[in-house]
């Protein structure tokens, strides 16, 4: 019996086709983004940890290339500018640029979720509607001939599950992520507050 795969890629049609190489290249980008978040977010989460031990006794912490160190540095370029007043606000305005960083492609893997399973419906339709056409222009009503073109169309939206599916869970477990990272984030402000107010500036 002749693979399922390579049955249904011979079966279908230029639309059907172009609908599966679509669904193929949404699921190869949604895996690159799920696999560069996992190490982006690793890495930010381990300097955001080194981050907080410093900031609490003191130590020189601009150099950790992490959304909060990025703040920091903001926040001491409006100090030095003799801005302290307002500095808070310039901070909050630097911690939703860096939200902003963090949250990028993320976007994508919703879309790629909402958006293939009815590229496969999509797909299934036109195929039932090409097997209908055929069976009518054929004359026949048998099953064997019917469950042919069935079979052929549903692929589509197999192949639209398959690719949905990781990419809505790659979106729900970043954003939850995410969220505790900001949490973290947001948590730390008071600290970097007192270390611009308090602590002189050191260079290297």
């Amino acid at each position: 019996m002749e693979n399922i795969w390579i049955a249904s890629w011979k079966q279908s049609d230029v639309v059907g086709r172009f609908i599966i190489v679509v669904l193929v290249l949404l699921s190869l980008y949604s895996w690159k983004i799920i696999l560069e978040k996992l190490f982006i977010f690793r890495d930010i989460e381990k300097k955001h940890r080194i981050f907080e031990r410093q900031i609490k006794k003191g130590g020189n912490i601009r150099l950790l290339n992490c959304p909060l160190s990025n703040i920091l540095n903001y926040g001491i370029e409006v100090r030095d500018r003799g801005n302290l007043e307002n500095l808070q606000a310039y901070l909050e305005k630097a911690f939703i640029r860096e939200a902003g960083k963090l949250e990028v492609k993320l976007t994508t893997l919703a879309t790629t979720a909402t958006i293939s399973p009815f590229l496969g419906l999509l797909g299934t339709v036109w195929g039932l509607l090409l097997s209908f056409q055929g069976i009518a222009a054929a004359g026949s009503s048998s099953v064997r001939f019917v469950a042919g073109g069935v079979f052929t169309a549903l692929i589509t939206t197999v192949v639209g599950l398959i690719v949905a599916i990781p990419a809505a869970i790659g979106y729900n477990y970043y954003k939850e992520r995410l969220n505790h990272i900001l949490e973290k984030m947001e948590f730390l402000f008071p600290y970097l507050i007192e270390y611009l107010k308090s602590y002189s500036d050191r260079k290297g």
